[in-house]
C-alpha cells in the first residue's frame, strides 16, 4: 500500500480533480444547459429527424455584432414543433432561460413548468417568448431577423 504522506502529488491532484468536478456539477445550472450552434442565412435550419417527440434541444446564433442569441426547439409528444426564445417574458432580464425535464420547459428563475405542447399558454406573467418557424423540406427553419429581433433578450 501507497502511503499518502510519500505521496503529496498523488493528493494534491485527487484534491484538483475533486474540485474540478464538484465545480461543474454545481455551477452547471448556473451557466444552463448547453446549446448547439447555428448558422445561416438568411434562414438558419434544424432537422425535423434530429428532434424526437417529447423532447426540447437547445440552439445559439451568433450575429454579426457578436450578440449570442438562444432558442428551444421542441417537439411535443404529438410530433409538432415549437420553438421559443431561451427566455421568459417576465424573467428575461435576469438571463437564466430555460432547463428541460420530463417533457417540460422549466423556467430557471420562477421555477414555472411547461408542457411542450401548450408553450403558449403562460403562468401569470411569465410565459414563453415564442419565435416564427416554418417546416419545410424536414427543416425547420427560423429566418435571422426574427432571431435577431429578440436580441433585448439577451
Amino acid at each position: 500500500m501507497i502511503s499518502t504522506m510519500r505521496r503529496p502529488g498523488l493528493v494534491f491532484a485527487a484534491i484538483v480533480v475533486t474540485v474540478a468536478f464538484a465545480a461543474l456539477v454545481l455551477f452547471r445550472p448556473i451557466v444552463g444547459p448547453a446549446c448547439t450552434t447555428v448558422a445561416g442565412a438568411p434562414t438558419v435550419g434544424v432537422l425535423v429527424a434530429n428532434l424526437p417527440n417529447g423532447t426540447a434541444k437547445f440552439f445559439c446564433y451568433r450575429t454579426s455584432a457578436g450578440d449570442r442569441l438562444r432558442f428551444i426547439l421542441a417537439r411535443d409528444d404529438h410530433g409538432q414543433v415549437h420553438a421559443v426564445f431561451d427566455a421568459c417574458s417576465q424573467c428575461y432580464r435576469f438571463h437564466k432561460g430555460y432547463a428541460v425535464a420530463d417533457g417540460y420547459l422549466i423556467c430557471r428563475l420562477c421555477g414555472n413548468r411547461y408542457k411542450l405542447d401548450h408553450l403558449r399558454e403562460g403562468i401569470a406573467s411569465c410565459v414563453p417568448v415564442h419565435l416564427d418557424s416554418a417546416i419545410r423540406g424536414g427543416r425547420v427553419e427560423i429566418k435571422v431577423a426574427d432571431l435577431t429581433r429578440g436580441r433585448t433578450l439577451f
